[in-house]
This record gives C-alpha cells, structure tokens and sequence, in this order.
C-alpha cells in the first residue's frame, strides 16, 4: 500500500483513500448496503484506512457511521469530511451533524470544500482541533481561480 507522510504529525496514510459520493448516498436496505459492507472490510483487509466524505453527498456520511459500527472495525478508520456552507452558525451545525452521522467523537481531518466562507471555518475548526475533537483541518478546492 503506497503511503503518504503528514509532515505535521509524522503520521503515514494510504496515497488513496475511498470516496462516498454517489456509491454510499443510499437506503436502508440490505441489499443497498451488503456490497458497501464489504467494500469496508476488504479495504480494511488489504490496509486502507482513508474514508472520505461530505455532507453535500447526501446519506453518505450517516451511511458511513452506520456501516463502519455495524462492522465493528470503526476504529481502523481514518474519516475525513467537510463543510461547505456560509456563516458561523450554520458551519457550527454542518460540523455537528456530521459527528453526528459518522458517528465520531473526534474526525481526523475536517476541510473547508471550495474555500466558502473559510476565514469564519478557519477559525471554527482551529477551536474544535485546540478542544481535541479534530485531529487535522484542511482545504479543498478544484480550480485555479
């Protein structure tokens, strides 16, 4: 498994990690969830750690709590989410919710998507890392402008 250095901490992940949009933004059902199931666990198996999400992609942050518990390898993960949202009061409880729905007392990495509003975010996760409750905050961003 190729691998990565975070400089910061000297901490060592997987260059690849498994995205959730689209494949985890589904129901309740068996049938939907059985093959993300073992997607989990196979990744697990073979030493992938990285599970990113976002709460623009639908069920699949309260998708990825559900299935990581139920499997009872949730603690072999390494959950990565975003806010994307203007405002400090409603970045607050985009953040919440999605605590909420992955369930995680602490989420390794929190990015700002597309850099909205990120000078009241900033500020919002660098108190959330100080209280322990993230361990990295980051950005996102897809084009040059």
């Amino acid at each position: 498994m190729l691998k990565r250095l975070i400089p910061s901490s000297g901490e060592w992940l997987p260059a690849i990690g498994l995205g959730t949009w689209i494949q985890f933004d589904v129901g309740k059902s068996g049938a939907e969830r059985r093959p993300l199931i073992e997607v989990l666990k196979q990744m697990a198996t073979a030493g992938g750690t990285v599970i990113d999400s976002s709460p623009m992609y639908g069920k699949a942050e309260q998708v990825v709590g559900d299935l990581t518990h139920e499997t009872e390898i949730a603690d072999q993960f390494f959950y990565a989410t975003k806010v994307w949202t203007s405002g400090e009061k409603n970045g607050k409880l985009q953040v919440q919710d999605s605590f909420k729905k992955m369930r995680c007392s602490v989420i390794d990495l929190l990015q700002i998507h597309n850099l909205l509003d990120w000078t009241t975010h900033l500020r919002t996760l660098r108190k959330l890392k100080e209280e322990g409750k993230l361990r990295y905050i980051g950005v996102t961003h897809y084009t040059n402008a």
